[in-house]
């Protein structure tokens, strides 16, 4: 997300509320003289496809409007753009999209109407893959555009309703296992059209993890895997401790060039009190290099006049300015910051105005890269330089930058936010089809999901010229559900917020079991504190907004306990670094149950996740583990997004694998940490 100046969070949050479905300045409150209405052959659109939409006005002469796309006048690359006549390009990701049309003659006539980016926009079942325990039910839907079908008939690997070997399944879309492991195909028939959709259904005994006798490292974990970003935004150093207290110990902050150099002569009294709080709570600092001076802007300034969210109108002059930061930094904080990201979202705002983003932002990159590991090792220091920081996860953006000449050899990192949602504000529920996409079906997608972007990302740098090649880190250094401050079914909320966050960080590790070369070297939640709902700390209200007030001691907000359950050495101890495990089952598809596994330096860990609606009862089967018996396990679990809940368990042993029986309450996140 951009922002202008360190602990500018009124400023996030002004930006982002010109970005999202608002009155449009200047519409008078009146009874408009004619109504307007749009209508669209479709409500779905692939992604980077085109959608008519018509105006009808009655009552009126001129049909003429302005149009407004999540409240972005004409919209822009990120949520799809729309011409004078109607016609809309959907954006590379999907999500909904409001568009609105606005009556140039009379501007209190207004309409909107609302378009879903999806790659599998048409009759399809829903979801496409699940997990599935022996004997056990999952249920499926036949949608068109992400609305369940009425009248639908059903089969199992070709056999109408299934049987006992397969499978069955009623009128409704609930599916029975059998008992016996396997993959069944799921046939959905819309006897309307006559169109048909499938599913896999993959039915699996227990949860199983090999430790590889905790020699088998192939996949390292990076210590301090799970950062926060802007935790210098919080109020105080008591509330930084918090963070930290949940093995939280990387902060994502901003370097607040513009205030800092606000002169030609740096005031350093902007960044430092923030990096000495961080550093007397133990964090090391991502920091982000990022916007123009007002005396270094172009004239005139592509942007708003004094906008510090533009290129500069000289990069060698702005890479001097950044490179005094390393230098400062290795003088008085040495050690603190590790990391230095070059600019923040260049594809977006991060560059606002500008009609070639892409070339300016490689231009700033190539003149300010070498410089920064110039001054590193004069200081006899090393740190990580990288980028692009872009809003999403960006094939062109991240090949440019990791095969150009003057680039990629100054590439330690690349880093990409990931919105799941994209801007969609009108999540209703976390796993019910009502005419969109649910978050956890979009979480989940094979398409378009985290997973599927990580392992994308994972191929492309894998490609590039930068000096550690496949192995270079990929940080994914914002996330969240959406980017729009605006509530939404799951962002906060006690049951859903650790389920989508835990699911998260489980996905992304998992892909190296389907192909990544590596874990990410960094995920960064969105945010500490950034009014009114991303936050993991705040004054609870009942409606979740994350404020803090200087008379009441700070609240943690659910998504604080699935992290503390990853990351503290009180539990599952990820941030102290590691190895994934040798093997897990089952691997997150679609629906169901999702597994992760590794080990620290002291314990075994396993990660379960159950992001659905059902209770399941498992066997976890944990071989190999490494060390001499007895052996001691402890089950923990996330409880209503308030506590985490711990307790003893037993395990029975045959050869080198040891087991036991767990209830997994419906959307739940549990850990067992085994010593």
């Amino acid at each position: 997300m951009v922002v202008a100046a360190l602990g500018a969070m009124s400023l996030c949050n002004e930006q982002a509320s010109a970005q999202r479905p608002a009155p449009i300045a200047g519409e008078p409150a009146t009874r408009p003289s004619g109504t307007l209405r749009l209508s669209t052959e479709s409500a779905c659109a692939a992604p980077i496809e085109t959608r008519q939409i018509a105006v009808e006005l009655s009552n009126g002469t001129n049909s003429a409007v302005s149009w407004y796309i999540d409240g972005v006048a004409n919209g822009n690359a990120a949520i799809g753009t729309i011409s004078a006549d109607g016609l809309y390009t959907a954006p590379e990701q999907p999500g909904s999209h409001i568009i609105r049309a606005v009556s140039q003659a009379d501007r209190s006539a207004s309409a909107t109407t609302r378009i879903e980016v999806n790659a599998d926009s048409g009759f399809k079942v829903a979801p496409g893959s699940a997990t599935v325990p022996e004997a056990g039910r999952q249920t499926f839907q036949g949608t068109a555009c992400s609305v369940p079908s009425a009248n639908v008939t059903w089969a199992v690997d070709g056999i109408p309703g299934g049987n006992e070997t397969v499978g069955t399944i009623n009128s409704d879309g609930e599916y029975s296992a059998p008992a016996a492991d396997g993959s069944h195909t799921i046939t959905a028939t819309d006897v309307s059209t006559g169109v048909t959709g499938n599913a896999t259904a993959s039915v699996s005994s227990g949860i199983s993890v090999n430790f590889g006798s905790r020699s088998y490292r192939n996949y390292p974990i990076r210590s301090g895997i799970l950062g926060v970003n802007h935790v210098d935004w919080l109020p105080s150093q008591t509330d930084m401790g918090l963070i930290s207290r949940a093995g939280l110990t990387i902060s994502r902050t901003y370097a607040n060039v513009p205030a800092v150099y606000a002169t030609k002569t740096p005031n350093w009294s902007q960044i430092d009190p923030k990096i000495s709080e961080l550093r007397a709570e133990g964090f090391h600092v991502l920091l982000q290099l990022a916007y123009t001076p007002t005396w270094l802007q172009k004239s005139p300034n592509s942007c708003s006049s004094g906008d510090t969210q533009t290129a500069p109108a000289n990069d060698a002059t702005w890479a001097q300015l950044a490179k005094s930061f390393v230098a400062h930094m290795d003088a008085n904080f040495p050690g603190v910051v590790t990391d230095y990201e070059i600019w923040n979202e260049p594809d977006g705002g991060g560059l606002c105005g500008d009609t070639n983003k892409l070339n300016d932002y490689l231009a700033i990159y190539s003149a300010t890269a070498p410089l920064l590991k110039q001054q590193a090792a004069a200081d006899g220091k090393t740190i990580r330089v990288g980028g692009p920081a872009v809003s999403y996860m960006s094939a062109t953006w991240i090949k440019a930058l990791t095969t150009g000449s003057s680039t990629a050899p100054y590439v330690d990192f690349v880093s990409y936010h990931n919105y799941v949602g994209g801007s969609s504000t009108i999540y209703d529920t976390w796993d019910t089809y009502n005419g969109y996409t649910p978050l956890y079906a979009l979480t989940q997608s094979t398409t378009s999901g985290p997973a599927y972007l990580y392992a994308y990302a994972s191929r492309l740098v894998g490609a590039g010229k930068q000096p550690l090649g496949a192995g270079t880190p990929i940080y994914v250094d914002e996330y969240n559900t959406n980017w729009m401050f605006t509530k939404d079914c799951c962002r906060d909320n006690p049951t859903y917020a650790p389920i989508f966050n835990a699911l998260y960080v489980t996905d992304l590790l998992d892909t190296v079991y389907s192909g990544a070369s590596h874990v990410p070297g960094e995920f960064a939640y969105y945010s500490a504190i950034s009014r009114p709902y991303f936050c993991l700390l705040g004054d609870w209200d009942t409606n979740m907004d994350c404020a803090l007030s200087s008379s009441t001691a700070p609240s943690p907000y659910p998504q604080y306990y699935a992290y503390e359950l990853m990351a503290s050495t009180s539990y599952l101890s990820l941030n102290s670094g590691g190895w994934m495990a040798s093997s897990v089952s089952p691997v997150a598809s679609g629906s169901g149950l999702a597994v992760t596994a590794f080990f620290t330096a002291d314990r075994d860990s396993i990660l379960i996740v159950n992001p659905t609606g059902n209770t399941y009862s498992e066997t976890v089967n944990a071989s190999y583990l490494g060390f001499a018996a007895p052996v001691v396990a402890t089950l923990y679990e996330v409880v209503g997004g308030k506590a985490i809940n711990t307790t003893s368990l037993p395990l029975s042993q045959s050869g080198a694998t040891f087991s036991a029986k767990i209830s997994i309450p419906a959307y739940t996140v549990m850990g067992i940490a085994i010593k």
